[in-house]
């Protein structure tokens, strides 16, 4: 009895130990599953490139895998997770927000961002594409983009007198928002008149060779579009002269306030407002109008960016 006692107690030890065994090495294979696991991970692989961990949850964030997988497999980027946070981040355009902070560090990045996405951090008219005219009223036309010049809209409407100097021509898609404009304008006691509307290829050219031959190229490119791209020729641009009005400074008068605050009602915007010089390459035009849809002109108004940095977000995809 006393052996067959001391042969289970043993039996019980042995069974022990091996459960301590098996326990130990399923404790340590599931370890090193678990570590390989998590070295698979988007976060560890990261890690190991350089970012912090508050990196990381932008980065995984903002980006989807195949994204992430290409931040990955390149070094680590400094200002990376600067420019994801931005509203208006285009990851196409990374490589050129991060250049453009690298040459110009005092800039800040939503400035980057909207410069970049402009492509006004390119040469201007520089690889020129031909503009898209199969968006409408959304067409752009600017230093990047042009018109060939044959192109001519089809609905071309001249506008009346009443609203018009005389032999004024716009986009008929436009005309019956331009005139409930003015005739807002003009009930709330102010009087605008369309004083230049659609001009053609060749008018342009004249035009631009006008100022060229008087002042040279640089200025030419600042006050007027070469020919091929002026939005003029889309007949969606207008600019609007003052009638009869007693403010000696229309430029801060309320006439001009009133357009700024409520053009985008009737689907316009101001083109080329202040402070957009370096996006649009145009000097600041406080009368100059451009007819995108209510819709467009009505959140680029409220989100306050240029029709430039509207298109290639939001349309341009």
């Amino acid at each position: 009895m006393v052996n067959r006692k001391l042969n289970v107690k043993r039996l019980g030890i042995f069974c022990v130990i091996v459960l301590v065994i098996i326990l130990t090495l399923v404790f340590v294979i599931s370890g090193y599953i678990s570590d390989a696991k998590m070295r698979k991970t988007s976060e560890f692989r990261l890690s190991e490139v350089g970012y912090t961990d508050n990196e990381i949850k932008v980065i995984t964030k903002s980006l989807n895998k195949e994204q992430v997988e290409k931040i990955i497999s390149s070094k680590y980027k400094k200002n990376l997770t600067k420019f994801l946070k931005e509203k208006y981040f285009i990851y196409d355009n990374l490589e050129r927000y991060l250049d453009y902070a690298s040459s110009n560090p005092s800039t800040e990045a939503t400035k980057v961002v909207s410069i970049v996405n402009s492509r006004a951090d390119t040469e201007w008219y520089s690889k020129i594409e031909e503009t898209d005219t199969s968006k409408g009223e959304l067409m752009l036309v600017n230093k990047f983009y042009g018109l060939n010049e044959n192109y001519e809209p089809e609905d071309l409407i001249t506008v009346s007198e009443t609203y018009a100097y005389k032999g004024k021509k716009v986009s008929k898609v436009m005309y019956d928002y331009l005139t409930d404009m003015l005739d807002s304008a003009k009930s709330s006691g102010y009087t605008m008149l369309v004083s230049q509307g659609y001009r053609s290829y060749a008018d342009q050219e004249e035009a631009y060779k006008g100022i060229q031959n008087s002042s040279g190229a640089s200025v030419a490119d600042r006050q007027a579009a070469r020919p091929g791209h002026s939005e003029y020729q889309t007949g969606l641009s207008i600019v609007l002269g003052i009638y009869d009005t007693k403010e000696d400074n229309v430029e801060e008068s309320e006439i001009q306030s009133w357009l700024i605050n409520n053009c985008h009602r009737f689907g316009f915007i101001l083109r080329y407002p202040e402070g957009t010089s370096e996006i649009t390459g145009f000097s600041t035009d406080n009368w100059r109008l451009r007819f995108v849809g209510v819709d467009a002109a009505t959140k680029i108004h409220n989100e306050g960016i240029t029709f430039d940095e509207y298109y290639e977000y939001y349309v341009n995809k």
